[in-house]
């Protein structure tokens, strides 16, 4: 039954006792640890044993990474549950990428119509800067409201004027990216061609995000990385592959792990059981 411990007689401390009956030191947090390293060197070299692993991107070999840290989650049983906020960004970036393909469409009807001489129907940008002068100025008049609020109805309205302020903050940023692709003035034909395959990068990078971030939602790739896996495999790996390693160790992690920083590209996590 699910409600019933499979070893119920089993404690941490008998099974620690018995683990050095086979060898010194050994614990079930050295066997855990032990057993992520290993399980992420290994994956790791697996993809790096591919025929395509040297044409991919830093970016790429980054999710590569992630794919085996995974595999290491997976393994300790490392799951979390997933959050509503979680669910709305993984909805927000489908959005985005939707958007971005829209515009991408559209990019390749404006060089289609320059192609054709008929500039004169390519929709241009709607002026941003009015915009942005509207929002400064109502800030500036939210934050001065309220700076000089005395009585609670003075102060009511000037949450009212910052909350609109805000409100006119959040319009100006969707109409940035809702015209990102466009021009102030009739585009170049290299412009365009230029910009297409800026949004074809664009896409293509947000989609591998949104893989990443829906393999991943249900699993905490942190404890691993924290408590489990030997970072010199980690330092390693990215010497070897090129890939800066900020891309795979926060500041924090950086700090904690400035002991394992030092080791060169070829080593290797000892597997072996003395």
């Amino acid at each position: 039954k699910k409600s019933e411990e499979v070893f119920d007689s089993l404690t941490p401390s008998i099974l620690n006792s018995h683990l050095k009956e086979i060898m010194d030191g050994l614990t079930a947090k050295v066997f855990r640890t032990y057993n992520a390293s290993k399980t992420l060197q290994d994956e790791l070299r697996k993809t790096e044993e591919r025929n395509t692993w040297k044409r991919l991107s830093a970016a790429e070999k980054v999710v590569e990474y992630n794919n085996a840290n995974r595999q290491v989650a997976i393994l300790c049983n490392h799951q979390r549950s997933v959050s509503k906020a979680q669910e709305t960004q993984l909805e927000n970036i489908g959005e985005k990428i939707a958007a971005l393909k829209k515009q991408k469409i559209m990019l390749k009807k404006i060089l289609k119509a320059l192609n054709s001489g008929k500039d004169k129907k390519i929709p241009t940008k709607k002026d941003e800067k009015k915009a942005a002068e509207k929002v400064a100025n109502a800030a500036a008049k939210a934050k001065k409201m309220k700076d000089e609020a005395k009585t609670n109805e003075a102060k009511i309205a000037a949450t009212e004027a910052d909350e609109k302020a805000k409100e006119m903050k959040r319009n100006l940023g969707k109409m940035k990216f809702e015209q990102a692709h466009l021009w102030e003035k009739v585009p170049s034909k290299p412009q365009v061609a230029k910009k297409i395959q800026s949004w074809t990068q664009k896409v293509a990078k947000m989609e591998m995000d949104l893989k990443h971030k829906d393999d991943n939602k249900e699993v905490s790739l942190g404890t691993s990385k924290i408590n489990y896996m030997d970072p010199r495999i980690s330092v390693a790996w990215c010497k070897r592959n090129e890939v800066p390693i900020e891309k795979i160790f926060s500041k924090t992690l950086r700090d904690k792990f400035n002991w394992a920083m030092a080791v060169p590209p070829d080593w290797e996590f000892n597997a072996s059981i003395v």
